[in-house]
C-alpha cells in the first residue's frame, strides 16, 4: 500500500487544463510533498475533495514559480484564477471548475482558495520578508488555508478555534521547514529568499551564502534559530489537534506533526546547502506508525 495513497499527478490533468496554462505545469504530485495529502487513512470522499484543492494549489504554485513567465504574466494568470473563483465563473480549466463545484458543499473553500492565491501573488511579485512576522504573515495565506480546508471538509464542529490555531501552527511550521529545505534552490532558480532579512543582518551574513556548496560562518546559527522557532510553535500543537473528533483526521494530523518534528531534527544536524534533506521511506513509515499507534 502506498503511504500517500494511489498516485496522481497534475500531468494527468493537463488535457483538461486550458492550453495556455497546461504548458506551465511542473508535473509534481502530492507524493512529492513532505507530508501526506489525504493519505489512505482518510475516506475516499475526503481524499477526493482534498486532492481537488491540492491540484488547484499545485497549478497556481506552478504558475508563480515558472522560470520563463514574467512577473506581469504570472500576476495576470493568477488574478484570472481569482476572478473565476470569486464569481463562480464557468471555466474550461477543469482544475478550477472542479474547485468551484466543491463550493456548494464546502462554502469556506472559496475563501481558502482565494487566500492561497494571495500567497502565490506575493511569490509572483518576489515579495521581500524583512522580519519574522512578515514570514508568518506569508504562511497565513500560503499554508494555513490548506489545514483549515481539510478541517472544514470533515465537518468538524466543536472547539474549532483551538483546532484552527493548532492547525495553523502546524501548517506554518511545515511551510518554514520547506523554505529551509529549499533555501538554496529558491535563490538559484527563482531568485527568491524566504529567510527574513533581519536574521541575515543579525548574524552578519549575506544572502549570497545560500549559493555556496556548504554552510559557512554564522549560517548554521541562523538555521538553528529558525528551526528552534519552528519547534517552539509546535510545542502546544498536539494539545489543539487532540480536540479533533474525527479519528481519521486526528491521526493524520498527528502523523504530520511527527514528520515536522523529524524534519526539524534532520535540518538541525544536516546542511541544506550541501544536500537535499528529506525523510527516507523508513522514517515516513515510522512517523505513520507512531501517529496511529501511540499518539
Amino acid at each position: 500500500m502506498e503511504i500517500f495513497g494511489r498516485e496522481e499527478s497534475i500531468k494527468n490533468k493537463k488535457k483538461h487544463i486550458h492550453n495556455d496554462i497546461s504548458k506551465f505545469m511542473s508535473g509534481k504530485s502530492y507524493s512529492d510533498e513532505n507530508f501526506p495529502v489525504a493519505s489512505f487513512l482518510m475516506t475516499k470522499k475526503i481524499r477526493k475533495i482534498v486532492r481537488i484543492f491540492y491540484f488547484f494549489a499545485r497549478m497556481a504554485d506552478d504558475v508563480a514559480d515558472h522560470k520563463t513567465l514574467t512577473k506581469h504574466q504570472k500576476i495576470k494568470i493568477l488574478k484570472s484564477f481569482d476572478n473565476a473563483i470569486l464569481k463562480n465563473k464557468q471555466s474550461h480549466n477543469k482544475v478550477i471548475q472542479d474547485m468551484i463545484l466543491e463550493f456548494k458543499g464546502l462554502p469556506s473553500g472559496k475563501k481558502y482558495s482565494r487566500n492561497l492565491l494571495k500567497a502565490f501573488l506575493m511569490d509572483a511579485s518576489n515579495k521581500k520578508y524583512i522580519k519574522w512576522s512578515d514570514l508568518v504573515y506569508y504562511c497565513k495565506y500560503s499554508a494555513n488555508p490548506v489545514g483549515r480546508f481539510v478541517i472544514d471538509a470533515v465537518k468538524e464542529k466543536n472547539n474549532l478555534e483551538k483546532i484552527y490555531e493548532a492547525s495553523d501552527n502546524l501548517c506554518t511550521a511545515l511551510q518554514i521547514i520547506n523554505h529551509m529545505q529549499d533555501c538554496k534552490k529558491d535563490l538559484e532558480e527563482l531568485n527568491r529568499v524566504y529567510i527574513p532579512e533581519s536574521l541575515f543582518k543579525k548574524y552578519s551574513i549575506n544572502k549570497s551564502i545560500l549559493k555556496k556548496s556548504r554552510s559557512m560562518g554564522n549560517f548554521e546559527k541562523l538555521k538553528v534559530e529558525i528551526i528552534e522557532n519552528v519547534l517552539i510553535s509546535l510545542k502546544t500543537t498536539k494539545n489543539g489537534l487532540s480536540f479533533i473528533q474525527s479519528w481519521r483526521l486526528r491521526k493524520e494530523t498527528l502523523i504530520i506533526l511527527n514528520i515536522a518534528k523529524r524534519l526539524c531534527n534532520l535540518l538541525k544536524k544536516r546542511d541544506p546547502l550541501k544536500e537535499n534533506i528529506k525523510l527516507s521511506r523508513i522514517e515516513l513509515i515510522f512517523c505513520f506508525f507512531k501517529g496511529i499507534m501511540y499518539d
